[in-house]
């Protein structure tokens, strides 16, 4: 009898080794990015009361993502939730060159919390054109938009498309280059007409305080 059961334990391990090497862990690629699955065992044997922590977890999380978004730069949270609208609404040809770059672009925004590189931190350069990206926006129902009270979707358009398209507008989210006034040229979100002087100041006046 232990024999057996030693044998059937064995052949279960075998088969869940096997099962398990058989998961494609690439979920999709593009960009630079690799975007990977993992496996979690022992999931579904946590108590209802652990699932439920897992669940308010994962929430919690959620809720932070949008925070981290509005630190990352001013206008992330708007042109992430235009692009996001554009892409569940487009009616459009979606395997146009530019509707694929404006995927891939979204794609890219979904992992590094922003416009700008993750690690590098220089900002996403766009393989869509701005007539594309104004004409969809333009076209799409002003109610699916993340319009501030009076704005109109010309005005949005005022507001972001330089953030997205020029080159010189927020180009690093932060910015380490000797010489130059970090804060003033660093795209996170942290300060605003503030200069690294300033900020500097304050805080050692806070530490002597």
């Amino acid at each position: 009898m232990v024999i057996a059961i030693t044998l059937a334990s064995c052949k279960e391990t075998k088969k869940s080794i096997a099962e398990a090497e058989k998961i494609d862990y690439t979920v999709e690629q593009f960009a630079d990015l690799q975007i990977l699955r993992y496996r979690v065992p022992g999931f579904e044997e946590l108590s209802l009361k652990q699932k439920e922590l897992v669940y308010y977890l994962t929430q919690a999380a959620l809720e932070g993502r949008d925070i981290l978004f509005d630190q990352n730069g001013k206008y992330n949270l708007v042109i992430r939730r235009t692009l996001e609208a554009l892409y569940t609404e487009y009616k459009e040809d979606r395997n146009d060159a530019n509707f694929t770059g404006l995927e891939v672009y979204l794609k890219r925004v979904w992992f590094s919390n922003g416009i700008h590189h993750h690690y590098g931190s220089e900002k996403f350069v766009p393989a869509f054109t701005p007539e594309f990206l104004k004409q969809a926006i333009l076209n799409l129902d002003a109610s699916k938009l993340p319009l501030i009270e009076g704005q109109t979707a010309e005005q949005l358009c005022k507001d972001i498309f330089p953030v997205i398209f020029d080159t010189k507008v927020m180009p690093k989210r932060v910015n380490q280059t000797d010489g130059q006034d970090l804060v003033l040229t660093s795209a996170a979100n942290y300060y605003e007409g503030v200069t690294q002087k300033e900020a500097e100041a304050f805080y050692n006046a806070k530490k002597n305080s």
